[in-house]
This record gives C-alpha cells, sequence and structure tokens, in this order.
C-alpha cells in the first residue's frame, strides 16, 4: 500500500505543479504518468475518473493545506492587527501559491456542474470564509468601520497576495516590512498618516 500512495501523492504533486504553469488545458494525463515513471493506464487505476479526477484531489488538497495554515495565522493571539500580520506573513512563507490558486479557479469550467461546485464549496469554506468571519467580528465590535465583512476579507487577501516569499538575497526583514504596510494599508488607508 505504501507503493500506491507514494505513487498517488507524486502524481498529484506533478499534476499540480504542471497546472499551475500551464493550466488545466495545457496538463496530459500521458505527461503526468511519463514524469511519474507508471503507465497512464496505472494512473486510471489510482484516479479512475481520469484527469478531473487527478484535478478534484490537487484542488482537495491545494485548499487543505492552505487552510489549515490559514487558521493557525488566525489563531495567532492579540489584535486584530495581530492576526492580519501572522496571515499577511504567512504569504511571504509560501504558505498560498497564488499560481496554482489561480488555475484551480480557472479549471472550475472544465469540470461538471457537481465537481465545479464542491470545488468552489470547499475554497471558500477554507480560505475565504474564515477570514471573512474575522471581519465581520471586527466589524462587529468597532476594530472595523461598518462595510460589508466579505468585501473587507477580498480585499484584505488582495494585499496579502502582493507578499511573495524573499527572492534570494533579500533580507526577511524587507519581506516583514511589506507585510506591515500591507497590513497598515488595510487599517488605516492611503492617506497621509
Amino acid at each position: 500500500m505504501p507503493r500506491q500512495t507514494d505513487t498517488r501523492a507524486r502524481a498529484r504533486d506533478e499534476f499540480a505543479r504542471r497546472l499551475a504553469d500551464y493550466g488545466y488545458l495545457g496538463v496530459s494525463l500521458d505527461d503526468i504518468a511519463k514524469a511519474v515513471d507508471i503507465r497512464k493506464a496505472s494512473l486510471y487505476h489510482h484516479f479512475p475518473g481520469g484527469k478531473p479526477a487527478l484535478f478534484m484531489e490537487v484542488a482537495d488538497h491545494y485548499t487543505k493545506e492552505a487552510s489549515a495554515l490559514l487558521h493557525s495565522a488566525l489563531a495567532t493571539p492579540g489584535t486584530l492587527r495581530d492576526k492580519l500580520l501572522a496571515l499577511a506573513a504567512s504569504y511571504a512563507e509560501g504558505t498560498y501559491n497564488s499560481q496554482l490558486s489561480n488555475q484551480i479557479y480557472y479549471a472550475i469550467r472544465h469540470l461538471d456542474d457537481d465537481q465545479g461546485a464542491e470545488v468552489s464549496h470547499a475554497y471558500v469554506r477554507g480560505l475565504i470564509q474564515p477570514v471573512t468571519d474575522l471581519m465581520a467580528r471586527a466589524v462587529a465590535t468597532g476594530e472595523l468601520r461598518e462595510a460589508d465583512p466579505a468585501f473587507l476579507a477580498t480585499a484584505f487577501l488582495e494585499l496579502a497576495g502582493t507578499v511573495q516569499p524573499p527572492e534570494e538575497g533579500c533580507a526577511p526583514s524587507a519581506v516583514d516590512r511589506l507585510a506591515q504596510d500591507v497590513v497598515d494599508l488595510f487599517l488605516r488607508g492611503a492617506g497621509p498618516e
């Protein structure tokens, strides 16, 4: 059984890598089988539903991993600012693969309606709703002005997405500063202080 699990995970990871690079239509099961060093028929043994089933595995794995990291950041003790800093900093640690996330979103149109709905609901439930809930609590307590929590969550997540893992030679303090700037921009706006 360990060999099957390993093959399944290697196929999933290779599909994820290629999905991020080439999009859903740019990924072929032939290429995945070659990269994982198995026959294409073996892929169908592991993923009887073919390419959509392998995609569903990738989307589920990504959403669960990213959701666990997001919840860890949101569990940071302290103020709203502390939680937002932890969340923005988690982007610098590579918590979210924006390229893969975007390709998962775009690929939904190539699935049947039930599969697309399953991926969409899991993504919202795991990655958007927790931040929306945080914003709703902050609005209710007066930490944020009266606004739609879903809008606030989307705005913050878009800003946080600009915080990327440091490039080689980049000082970690520069990334920390960017995370702080993102949080400050979100909480105080772009006007003069």
